[in-house]
Formats: structure tokens, C-alpha cells, sequence
């Protein structure tokens, strides 16, 4: 149920924010295709059978999604990502499903590396001090060797 809560919920701030925009602004209609494409990704991995367990997106108290996450590396790497991240309600993140806010991924890397990729990421954040870390500060969101 708790999926189709969050899928629900992702859905009507789609919806919500599609409503509620008068003004066809070239920023407002970017916020507008992100949303629409994290709510697709999101649609996907809820939908693959045995894919996220239940009871660790119960637990979740942030969910990060971002569609087409791109990496490029010749020696000297990059990846930066465009997305959306959706919190619970209350003070200790137990709520139900909040509003969604726009939120950008960047990261570089030096090393023996080379090619390029792009992947849809859903970060699940399961404690506060994961989401203070998102909140609050600069955060890496990964490593290679």
C-alpha cells in the first residue's frame, strides 16, 4: 500500500504542479518534463516485481529521484543529474509524502577511467542524518576505484 501511496503521491504533485502553472515560462516547463520523468522512473521501479522490498520503503524517509543521470570520463570524470526529491511529513520523517523539491546531483572523479554512461538513480534516504546530509551540506553519493 505504501507504494502505491508514494506513486500516488508523486503523481498528484505532477499533476499539482501542472495545474497550478499558468505561466508556460521555459524554467516552469523544464521543472514541469523533470517531474513528469522522475514520476515515470519512479512508476517503473515501483512496478518491477521484487524489485524494492516493502518494508524498506516503509522505512524510507527521503526518496531522491533522478532520470538520466549522466557520466563522462576521459582521465578526468564528471556526472551531474537533474531530479526531484520527495520527503515525509512531521519531525521525525514519518509522515505521509510531502511536496516534492527540485534537487541536482554533481560529482567528479580523476583516475584511470573512460566512457560515458547514463542510468535513472533512486536513492532511498532511510535516517535523519542521511537527509541532513542532503539537506545541509555537500554530500558524495558514491565512489570508484
Amino acid at each position: 500500500m505504501s507504494r502505491r501511496y508514494l506513486s500516488l503521491a508523486l503523481c498528484g504533485a505532477l499533476a499539482a504542479a501542472t495545474v497550478g502553472a499558468q505561466n508556460k515560462d521555459k524554467d516552469q516547463n523544464k521543472e514541469q518534463e523533470r517531474l513528469a520523468s522522475c514520476g515515470v522512473v519512479m512508476s517503473e521501479v515501483l512496478n518491477v516485481p521484487d524489485n524494492v522490498p516493502q518494508e524498506v520503503l516503509d522505512r524510507a524517509e527521503c526518496v531522491v529521484v533522478i532520470p538520466s543521470m549522466t557520466k563522462v570520463a576521459m582521465g578526468v570524470g564528471g556526472s551531474y543529474g537533474r531530479g526531484a526529491m520527495v520527503c515525509r511529513s512531521g519531525p521525525a520523517f514519518n509522515g505521509e509524502w510531502g511536496a516534492p523539491a527540485m534537487y541536482a546531483i554533481e560529482g567528479g572523479s580523476f583516475g584511470l577511467q573512460l566512457g560515458a554512461a547514463s542510468t535513472d538513480v533512486v536513492l532511498m534516504v532511510m535516517n535523519k542524518r542521511g537527509v541532513d546530509a542532503l539537506l545541509n551540506s555537500k554530500v558524495k553519493l558514491g565512489g570508484e576505484a
